[in-house]
């Protein structure tokens, strides 16, 4: 069952059941029925049978060991961060898929402005376990940690309002609403003018650090071209200031200079690139292949 058959399918009591469960994600890894019939103010009895049909649904996954509570699937939260944005008057209309990654889930849609694009953030456990290694977010429930990528990317984009970033209309849960860009990743296109591109993603990564703000994962898979070109993917994005955000500007230039090296043999000084974007004060990166990302070949 799809997005939008599910969305049709609800209830007024069943998303005010999700409801209870998302705003108590914070504080449980399954929220106790009790808090739950509590929030929704809807008798218990009737809370453990909605639950139930949510589950064989595959919306909330029930718990029922030292006490019975729930949980959002990443399908029951992506659910709920529609609904919110239908809801708040930013999506009139569900398009199709467009593609599916190991962190993210995307749709088209029509938005009050037209044209757009929901991003839903998935966290699995692989990227769970690196996000939880760069920051000290502890023992929480994995919604919470893609909600928390999803307000981070949406947070980075309005700071690069106007850069070569797509434009974000809205953020709910884990969905960021935003700009339909038409555009292919760079790995997927040879490009005439590469050198002159290679020069303008660095002027744009150096406006980036301007506003305080590094990337983070940068590669040729989040980058798009067509006349022009986009910088997208922001969950993995720091704030100029943050722990670890010196190695991360370094890892997306390395990644950046290796990939138009290999494709089209243009050789750029990764320190003398550093140090444009960030002056001479910036740490140097003195070995590409244990500091900037790994192997350079």
């Amino acid at each position: 069952m799809g997005l939008v058959e599910a969305y049709r399918r609800m209830g007024k009591n069943s998303w005010r059941i999700l409801d209870a469960i998302f705003k108590n994600l914070w504080s449980y890894k399954f929220v106790p029925v009790s808090v739950i019939s509590d929030y929704a103010n809807i008798d218990e009895e009737k809370v453990k049978n909605i639950l139930k049909v949510l589950g064989d649904e595959k919306i909330v996954i029930n718990k029922h060991t030292e006490y019975e509570g729930a949980t959002l699937t990443f399908f029951g939260l992506s659910l709920y961060s529609l609904h919110r944005l239908v809801e708040n008057g930013y999506v009139k209309a569900m398009g199709k898929k467009m593609g599916e990654g190991k962190e993210s889930l995307v749709y088209n849609c029509l938005s009050k402005d037209g044209e757009a694009v929901i991003k839903f953030h998935k966290l699995g456990y692989q990227s769970f376990k690196k996000v939880v290694e760069k920051r000290n977010y502890g023992d929480l429930n994995f919604s919470v940690l893609s909600v928390r990528s999803a307000r981070r990317e949406f947070n980075a984009l309005k700071k690069l309002r106007g850069l070569a970033v797509p434009e974000v209309y809205a953020n709910e849960g884990n969905a960021v609403l935003m700009e339909l860009l038409d555009a292919r990743e760079l790995y997927k296109v040879r490009v005439e003018n590469a050198e002159e591109l290679l020069e303008m993603i660095i002027d744009e990564i150096a406006k980036f650090y301007k506003r305080g703000i590094i990337h983070g994962d940068l590669s040729e898979f989040n980058i798009l071209v067509s006349d022009s070109f986009w910088i997208i993917d922001f969950p993995q994005s720091l704030e100029v200031g943050e722990e670890f955000w010196d190695n991360a500007l370094k890892r997306d230039v390395y990644n950046l200079l290796r990939y138009f090296r290999r494709v089209y043999g243009i050789e750029r000084d990764i320190n003398s690139v550093v140090e444009s974007i960030i002056g001479d004060n910036g740490n140097r990166c003195d070995r590409e292949g244990e500091v900037c990302g790994g192997d350079a070949g």
